[in-house]
Parts: structure tokens; sequence; C-alpha cells
């Protein structure tokens, strides 16, 4: 019987995993929503206890609204997904962009908690942005060149339907897995996090 100790940051890099692969993988937006839920809210609470500055906090803070706020159609419709216990003969719906936001904030997060990415991670992350950028132009002019690098890693993802876009995420995914200089240290003892954050404080 397979039996392994796990961390709450190791539980949050293996959601995200899951949910980027499956993501991109055309799978069904209901349990990537779940892992992607499940890691967000593993690391927005770490950062919270440690006092980082987390994407969470820094969105809601700019929209004037609490954290829960912010997130709050994202953990209604997870949450709904994974409990009958309440609205049991209800439904959801899913929109694929509040999937993606969830899934990318997990990401910004992880690596501001633990100090690095899983490769899937920083995959999703650079996808998301090169497909997401409606306009490159208008963007802060120090922002221009790296939005327009990281589309170049993607070729043909503006003009792309939603299909062939994953596909290209799980093409550039497979081939930087082979990469060993995208492998990044990532800080797994949340005790240890804690008492750096202290020492930085």
């Amino acid at each position: 019987m397979l039996a392994m100790k796990l961390t709450k940051i190791d539980a949050a890099e293996a959601n995200i995993i899951a949910a980027v692969r499956l993501h991109l993988e055309g799978g069904h937006p209901a349990p990537v929503l779940v892992l992607a839920n499940s890691a967000r809210e593993v690391v927005a609470t770490i950062g919270q206890k440690t006092g980082a500055e987390t994407v969470h906090a820094a969105v809601a803070a700019n929209l004037g609204r609490t954290v829960q706020e912010t997130i709050a159609p994202i953990s209604k419709a997870a949450g709904f997904l994974k409990h009958a216990d309440r609205q049991m003969t209800e439904s959801v719906e899913l929109n694929e962009r509040d999937v993606e936001i969830a899934l990318y904030l997990a990401c910004l997060d992880f690596g501001i908690v633990a100090g690095g990415l899983p490769i899937e991670a920083q995959i999703y992350e650079a996808w998301l942005i090169a497909k997401g950028v409606e306009k490159v132009s208008a963007m802060p002019l120090r922002g221009q060149k790296l939005i327009r690098s990281l589309i170049q890693h993607f070729p043909g993802i503006r003009s792309a339907n939603a299909a062939a876009q994953k596909k290209l995420g799980l093409e550039a995914l497979q081939k930087a897995k082979s990469d060993p200089s995208l492998e990044m240290t990532i800080q797994r003892d949340v005790g240890q996090i804690i008492a750096d954050r202290k020492k930085s404080a």
C-alpha cells in the first residue's frame, strides 16, 4: 500500500500540477476548479498567516473589497461541487474564465509563499498571459517586451480557438519538463516559511 507524508505545500503543489495538466488536456472544468480552488485556499491562508503579500490580498485591496468578497464566485462554485449537504437539488453554472482565474491565483500565490513554482505552474502562467492579454500595446512599456516574448513561446495562440490554445500549452509543458533549468527550489516546510517571514519582518 502506498503511503506518503505531505505538507500543506506538497498538497497544494500536487493539486496545481494535476489541475494544469487536466485543463491543458481539455478535461472537464469541474475537477480543474475543485483542484485549483483547494490549492488556492491553502496558499492564500498560509500567506495570510505568515504575513506574505499575496496576489489575493493585492487584488482585493485594489477593488476595495475583502479577500472573501473578491473570490466569492470562485469559492461558491467550488464549494457547490464538493459538498452535497446543501443545495442538493440545485445546479451551478461554471465559467471557464473563473476556473482559469482560480488556477492562476493558486499559481501566483504558491510562488510567493513557497518561493518557487513547479514547471506546470510556470507554463500555465505564461500560457494564460500569452493568450489572455487582449492588447499588448496597451500594457505598461516594461511589460510589453515580456508579454511578446511569452507569446512567441506559443506560436499562433492569439488566433487559435480554445482547444488549439490548450494544445499549444500542453506541447509547451511537455517540452519544458525535459529542461532542468526550469526546476525551482520550493520551500515545503510551513514552519520554516513562518520562521523566515519573522526574521525578515
